[in-house]
């Protein structure tokens, strides 16, 4: 290129610079686009390097993160080609700026570390500085204090040496700021942001200024004070917009949203989430995307919208994930990028020498082809089925013209060709399976079916037969017949894609029941452990008041203290049959004869011991052995006859009935009881969880008993069914199922 050539690009790349300062991003990218629009390699290589990073820079402040790390990589790159340590160590830092805000931190101690280390070999001292600040704020991110104030002790001694720069300055002070921020040094860390922020507004660093107020924002955020968070919150959120820092717009409107939240103006922070939301639809940042919808779950929740809420928690959760699986991932990568470069080193000499083999091959290839051609064609020129002579290496020395009609190929795109390169991709590995089968037994016939390309890019299925005579003099190759089945495959295609649809279905529907099952098990294991411990520390200290200050208290608090007590040791139980009933669907089952008679004769035996007496009246008639699970089957007795005992209780007479009788195919047990009975209009509520139709008033229990033996009977393929009257008891029905 012309050196005038080299001005008017510099000039363009510092057009774009100057616009993207004055916050016009659109006429800035539309500058380096037009340069991008040009042939890229007539570029000069400075310019591409300029431009790269420009764009880069650009992008990360839009919040566009993945293309910012698509031009700083390729900057580094071009700044590597370019071979200048000054360029090559500021793409470091970039990379390092955009990895911290991802939070992929070993990726950015990676970069920082390498900027470092190439600014004291090439003795950039100075330079180190704004590395070294970057290096502490990494620290500080991770909560390693010591380290960070180590660092900054660091940069600080080095910039004594020097005159005072203020973009130093002011990125020094915003550094203390985050140090004092940590160590809780609230009034500190207050001054240092302003200071920063002053004087990033006199040098025109917008980005510098609006994450000063943002961060005291946070600060009057942990001290609850909202108002004031609010204030400064919306004096970032101003200068971002009016400079179009669009990662610092949405995360600021966010900040807002979670203000507005703890305000109690729920519509303002509804608004707030709404735009960041409709912004960010198509966004890969999951770091952003994670905190929107931690507030959005919140908010959602204070409304009392607790579907919603939870569907918010649902993507918080799953946008975590991904960024923890972006940044193992990004590990992966790293660790087999630095593999392949080594291995690549080693075999470097090897694929010169395969190349020069492969070379010599496609030479002898040639040679031989000329020697066979005539031999063949006389043979083969009128057959009505495709025939390939092929050599050793897979390409072919002789293609009848069938094979040209069917395949629409000339002779010249043929041969020469190595055919198992052009066969279908996914049946490759095929290929060469019977490719080497076939080498290694000469003369046994291989079959074979398989789709290969025609020349407009369709591909049809091709079934023939290979036989390897190589040995043979007259030959000296693999020949090959084949014929068209494309129209049998797209039949069995078709009865393939019908049942991979029914298979979809049913993978659909298995990965669903697997999520319900995973929340089922976190929520079981909040429960289990999340809400014994507060309703022990409850128990306790009500046990404590009566024990040590019952004297001193009145009736009526002894009286507020023992409802504590009794509506903790109900919460307990609550938590258990919950979590049993959480457990029962994971439950194998484990069936066996069961003597039903027997078992339900036990049960009366024990009931006692953890009740009332049991009702004088109590009939069982002949039951007819079950096969099924003891324990569970035992629980569903335990359960209908703990039923049929307290709601026939506070009649004068109660009375049980229990018995069987044989219904089509399946053996119906029942227990009958003369006591409170229900209104039928509700018997849809039974057996869900919690569901009453009595007051615990008159009836204690926590309904989860109906519940735990629907469980069990589904599980056994079985049904239970209830008939009622109110104040004239209630009959339960059930089965097992046509097995038990």
């Amino acid at each position: 290129m012309e050196d005038t050539s080299t001005i008017l690009y510099q000039e363009k790349i510092e057009k774009a610079q100057e616009q993207y300062s004055k916050g016009n991003i659109q006429n800035a990218l539309a500058l380096l686009d037009e340069l991008d629009s040009e042939p890229y390699r007539e570029l000069p290589l400075l310019i591409r390097v300029k431009m790269t990073s420009l764009k880069g820079i650009i992008y990360f402040n839009q919040g566009e993160v993945k293309k910012a790390e698509k031009y700083a990589l390729l900057s580094l790159e071009l700044a590597k080609e370019y071979g200048d340590p000054v360029f090559i160590f500021k793409r470091y830092d970039n990379l390092a700026s955009i990895y911290s805000y991802t939070k992929e931190y070993h990726l950015a101690h990676d970069y920082l570390q390498r900027s470092i280390e190439l600014k004291e070999i090439t003795q950039h001292e100075q330079d180190l500085i704004p590395g070294l600040l970057q290096l502490a704020a990494l620290f500080f991110y991770i909560d390693n204090l010591e380290a960070g104030k180590a660092t900054v002790e660091r940069a600080a001694k080095i910039m004594s040496q020097y005159p005072s720069d203020d973009q130093l300055v002011m990125h020094f002070n915003f550094l203390m700021g985050m140090q004092y921020k940590r160590e809780k040094k609230y009034n500190e860390a207050i001054i240092q942001y302003d200071q920063a922020a002053g004087i990033a507004r006199r040098i025109g660093y917008a980005h510098v200024e609006t994450r000063s107020y943002t961060n005291q924002g946070d600060i009057f955020i942990q001290q609850a004070r909202w108002a004031e968070a609010e204030e400064k919150f919306q004096r970032s959120l101003l200068i971002s917009t009016q400079h179009n820092l669009g990662v610092d717009e949405q995360n600021i409107c966010i900040q807002l949203a979670l203000v507005a939240l703890k305000q109690g103006n729920i519509a303002r922070c509804h608004e707030l989430y709404d735009k960041v939301k409709s912004q960010t639809r198509k966004s890969r940042d999951e770091v952003l995307l994670k905190d929107l919808e931690e507030v959005g779950a919140l908010m959602y929740e204070e409304e009392g919208n607790y579907a919603e809420a939870l569907y918010a928690f649902k993507r918080h959760m799953s946008h975590y994930k991904k960024q923890y699986d972006n940044e193992l991932s990004s590990n992966i990568v790293n660790i087999q990028a630095k593999y392949e470069s080594e291995k690549a080193e080693r075999q470097l000499k090897e694929s010169r020498l395969l190349q020069v083999e492969s070379e010599l091959k496609v030479l002898q290839a040639e040679h031989a082809l000329q020697e066979t051609e005539k031999r063949f064609r006389t043979l083969i020129e009128n057959s009505t089925d495709g025939i390939v002579l092929m050599s050793e290496t897979r390409t072919p020395i002789y293609v009848s013209p069938y094979v040209y009609k069917i395949l629409d190929y000339n002779e010249q795109e043929i041969i020469g060709t190595d055919v198992f390169s052009m066969v279908h991709p996914q049946d490759q590995e095929y290929m060469s399976q019977i490719g080497v089968s076939i080498l290694a037994h000469p003369g046994v016939p291989f079959h074979g079916q398989f789709r290969f390309p025609k020349k407009n890019g369709e591909y049809i299925w091709i079934e023939g037969t290979a036989l390897n005579l190589l040995d043979d003099e007259a030959v000296k190759g693999v020949v090959c017949n084949f014929r068209d089945i494309s129209e049998r495959k797209e039949n069995e295609h078709a009865i393939q894609e019908l049942n991979k649809s029914l298979e979809s279905l049913i993978t659909d529907r298995t990965a669903e029941l697997q999520e319900v099952v995973k929340d089922l098990e976190a929520f079981s294991y909040s429960v289990s452990h999340d809400l014994r411990s507060p309703l022990r520390i409850i128990a306790g200290y009500a046990k404590l008041i009566l024990s040590d200050h019952g004297h001193s208290i009145n009736e009526e608090a002894k009286e507020f203290v023992e409802t504590i007590l009794e509506n903790t040791k109900r919460m307990g139980q609550l938590i258990d049959d919950l979590l049993n009933f959480s457990r029962l669907g994971r439950k194998a089952l484990y069936k066996s004869p069961i003597d039903m008679k027997a078992m339900v004769n036990m049960i009366l035996r024990e009931l006692p011991k953890a009740n009332d007496a049991l009702p004088e009246d109590i009939t069982i008639h002949n039951l007819h052995p079950a096969y099924a699970d003891h324990a569970l089957t035992k629980q569903i007795w335990v359960n209908l006859i703990s039923n049929a005992i307290k709601y026939s209780s506070k009649k004068d007479h109660p009375v049980i009935e229990i018995g069987c009788y044989q219904q089509d195919k399946e053996m119906v047990y029942y227990i009958k009881d003369n006591g409170a009975g229900f209104d039928m209009r509700f018997a849809h509520n039974l057996f869900g969880v919690f569901k009453r139709l009595h007051d615990r008033s008159e009836f204690d229990g926590i309904g989860v008993g109906l519940a735990l033996a629907h469980r069990i009977i589904k599980m056994h393929e079985g049904r239970i069914w209830a008939e009622a009257e109110q104040d004239k008891g209630a009959t339960f029905f059930f089965t097992l199922g046509e097995e038990a």
